[in-house]
């Protein structure tokens, strides 16, 4: 069951992590209030969570119609079902969200723009090595690769609160 909606969980996850941290980096970075971050980051993560969901939904629905009207293939039960598919997506890019966010809940702006930075490049290599259950590929290669693509995203987003700061 986990491997048919694979997708939505490593795209919400990833996206919300990337999306916030990015965003919240360079907000931080240029307002130094940790209540504006808290509050863009809330809102960044309802809005896209949301968002997200309805992509999922509205592409895997897409999809299905576009089988059915071409008769390629019969619905096969191991295809996700597009509702199960929004919701997964939702709850894995909500809960993804919650990382980077975290440290600013307690901790100053300064402490925490690291200290966030940190959690959601640890979460993300521990989210490619756990795709690895489903790929085969080597836990350390897939980990690394999720965390080093996914950095430019908080460094642009680093160095475009500090431009406009």
């Amino acid at each position: 069951m986990i491997a048919i909606y694979l997708r939505e969980i490593i795209f919400g996850f990833e996206d919300s992590l990337v999306s916030t941290l990015g965003t919240i980096t360079g907000v931080a970075v240029g307002s130094g209030n940790s209540d504006f971050v808290i509050l863009t980051g809330s809102v960044l993560v309802a809005v896209e969570a949301i968002s997200m969901a309805a992509g999922s939904y509205l592409s895997s629905k897409t999809e299905e119609e576009v089988e059915a009207t071409h008769r390629h293939s019969r619905r096969n039960e191991s295809r996700e079902h597009p509702l199960i598919a929004g919701v997964i997506m939702f709850f894995s890019y909500l809960a993804g969200g919650f990382f980077p966010l975290l440290p600013y809940l307690f901790l100053s702006v300064q402490d925490a723009l690291w200290l966030s930075v940190i959690l959601t490049f640890i979460f993300l290599f521990v989210l490619g090595a756990w795709k690895t259950r489903f790929t085969k590929r080597s836990w350390w290669k897939s980990g690394s690769e999720m965390v080093v693509v996914c950095a430019f995203a908080a460094i642009i987003g680093y160095w475009i609160g500090r431009l406009l700061a």
